[in-house]
């Protein structure tokens, strides 16, 4: 007798969505199609709807020298990703976003958003949490083809929330309170406790046409994943390829809580530009516990040498894409990163292993579809970096090359 209910009801909510799409076909005006920097936009005539694809493929490569610990040299399908993009009766929005780089489906961002007030949004659904810049800047977006120690190790990434973000010309805040991942890795018998809350205000205080000037601040409150209270912190040597994580502070136990600050700026001034952050993460314990602080900074600079220039955008309080002036011989950017990342506590006992690591760079941005990288990093590993059964003090290069296609 359920079941013959439960096709009654799924028969009657299949007639009603095929009517509710009969109806609304003889209702939305027509519509037409706009390219804008490589991006392929669908709008209705009247303006009520907009879509937009975001596919991105990433093929990538490296060759490690003077690797006592024989790290793979190889390539990877970095990522493969498929978005739709929408704007609803003008002031709704909603993304729906998924990964199958590794060969699983991967729930990226899948939220909707009421943009009906003037110069701000509430968000629900699951996105990332206001963390960074360089966290929080799309992978199109980097200068280097991965993000820097800090934000591998400290980041907070998607999660389940709620957000609250306005902006200005020069300024932007975005609060969010959140839960857990929407992933595979879902507790069965343990209450989900990994809630939080975050905020990131950004400010800059010039901005024009040739010169712009970014600050920013962010905090972190997050309480452990399950009622097990651990937690664990690590990373690669900034690239995938073997995907080891050499710095790896293990599993902590009897923690409270953490909370993660982060200080970022950059300054733009026609074609050079440069970009710095620091993140430190403090663990409050309980039981007897020590607590322990780790803590990440970087710092680049860049020079596009056919004279193309960085955009602002407050809406994000991000920066955006590098459009090429020229189609045929595209954009040249070179640029040079020094990062940190040391995830040892002499007093709380854990020594997660310590790097910095040096990268010089080299772009082809050959249209707004198409770039070519390539990335020459030296790593110095201090001795207590023995992730994974890593070799510790073990200094090595690895030459890095990827191949961006988006649209």
């Amino acid at each position: 007798m359920k079941n013959l209910q439960v096709k009654h009801v799924l028969f009657g909510l299949l007639i009603f969505f095929i009517s509710g799409s009969a109806f609304a076909q003889q209702n939305v005006s027509a519509g037409h199609t706009e390219w804008d920097d490589g991006i392929m936009m669908f709008k209705s005539d009247d303006g009520n709807f907009k879509t937009r694809f975001d596919t991105r493929m990433f093929l990538n490569g490296a060759y490690f020298f003077e690797n006592k610990n024989e790290l793979s040299n190889g390539t990877h399908l970095r990522k493969a990703r498929f978005a739709m993009k929408l704007e609803l009766w003008k002031t709704w929005r909603a993304e729906w976003d998924i990964d199958i780089a590794e060969g699983l489906v991967e729930v990226k961002d899948m939220f909707f958003s009421y943009n009906g007030f003037t110069n701000s949004h509430i968000k629900a659904g699951h996105f990332k949490m206001p963390l960074g810049l360089n966290e929080l800047m799309s992978s199109r977006y980097q200068t280097f083809i991965e993000r820097a120690y800090p934000m591998l190790a400290f980041e907070t990434d998607r999660r389940a929330g709620l957000e609250y973000s306005k902006w200005g010309h020069k300024w932007n805040l975005r609060s969010a309170i959140y839960g857990q991942t929407m992933d595979t890795e879902k507790n069965k018998r343990k209450d989900e406790t990994g809630n939080g809350a975050a905020a990131r205000l950004v400010y800059a205080p010039v901005r024009t046409d040739n010169f712009i000037i970014h600050t920013g601040l962010a905090a972190v409150y997050q309480k452990p994943d399950d009622e097990t209270g651990a937690m664990d912190f690590a990373s690669e040597p900034e690239t995938k390829i073997g995907d080891t994580e050499i710095l790896d502070t293990g599993t902590i136990l009897n923690v409270h809580h953490s909370t993660k600050y982060g200080l970022e700026g950059a300054f733009v001034y026609k074609n050079l530009s440069a970009q710095a952050e620091y993140i430190q993460t403090n663990l409050r314990r309980i039981n007897g516990a020590q607590d322990a602080t780790f803590q990440g900074g970087y710092a680049f600079l860049s020079w596009i040498l056919t004279g193309e220039s960085r955009p602002w955008n407050s809406i994000e309080g991000e920066f955006g894409q590098v459009t090429p002036k020229s189609n045929k011989t595209g954009a040249w950017e070179i640029a040079a990163r020094y990062s940190h990342l040391d995830l040892s506590d002499d007093k709380a006992g854990i020594y997660g292993g310590m790097a910095n690591n040096y990268t010089g760079a080299l772009n082809w941005y050959v249209n707004p579809n198409i770039r070519l990288m390539l990335n020459y990093t030296y790593v110095d590993h201090s001795i207590n970096a023995t992730g994974e059964g890593f070799i510790g003090d073990d200094d090595f290069s690895v030459l890095h090359v990827l191949a961006m296609v988006y649209f």
